[in-house]
């Protein structure tokens, strides 16, 4: 009965260390080596060709940054520009006698989430490698008569698309708030279905502007 007992303490006395150790040791995760270092906030300027017409779109992003070299957020673009299609025009004034006053215009936005990644962030030139992964929307409309300024149209058709834009940007730190990058991206979208309209009419490579502040 004694043997049993101080085989009993004896086995307490070596596993103590390991319970220790245990106690000590908080539970691991996957994610525990990321850490959030700051935020950003983005303005975006992209210049591309549509449809043969020269067009230029805005927009804003905003997020975290992770561990100094990686940018996760959302962002949103949407055209400026005013792009015409000429054929879809004349198709709606002559087949179907739709009067659309020589207004009818193209209009195109899409956002979604943003993730890119940075090379040599500790540098002040670094290379960012942007990629949005989103959806947007497409519409054809055209002024309603007695609407001077243009503020009330008349869609006549539109649809939704999937939208992937991966890019590359040369960004240069100004300040430690401030940097400005350019570079360019190519916007793939999902094929469409409008009339007199290429299904790749949206797929074209873009120039960009983009201006960033960066909260630590």
């Amino acid at each position: 009965m004694k043997a049993a007992v101080r085989s009993l303490v004896f086995i307490g006395v070596m596993l103590l260390p390991l319970f220790s150790c245990a106690q000590g040791d908080r539970p691991r995760a996957v994610f525990d080596s990321l850490d959030i270092s700051g935020g950003f906030f983005g303005f975006h300027m992209r210049y591309t060709e549509v449809m043969g017409t020269n067009a230029v779109l805005l927009g804003m992003s905003a997020g975290i940054v992770v561990n100094d070299n990686l940018n996760v957020g959302l962002v949103g673009v949407f055209s400026t520009s005013v792009v015409k299609n000429n054929g879809y025009e004349r198709f709606l004034n002559d087949s179907l006698g739709v009067n659309t006053q020589a207004g009818l215009e193209m209009s195109y936005g899409y956002g979604g989430l943003l993730v890119e990644p940075v090379l040599f962030h500790r540098s002040p030139y670094h290379l960012t490698f942007p990629v949005v992964i989103g959806v947007g929307g497409v519409n054809y409309g055209y002024p309603l008569p007695g609407s001077d300024s243009g503020d009330r149209r008349s869609k006549v058709a539109g649809q939704a698309f999937f939208a992937l834009e991966p890019g590359l940007e040369l960004e240069v730190t100004v300040v430690r708030q401030l940097r400005i990058g350019i570079g360019a991206s190519y916007l793939y979208t999902s094929d469409l279905d409008l009339p007199q309209t290429s299904p790749d009419a949206l797929r074209t490579i873009m120039y960009r502007l983009t201006l960033k502040w960066a909260a630590p």
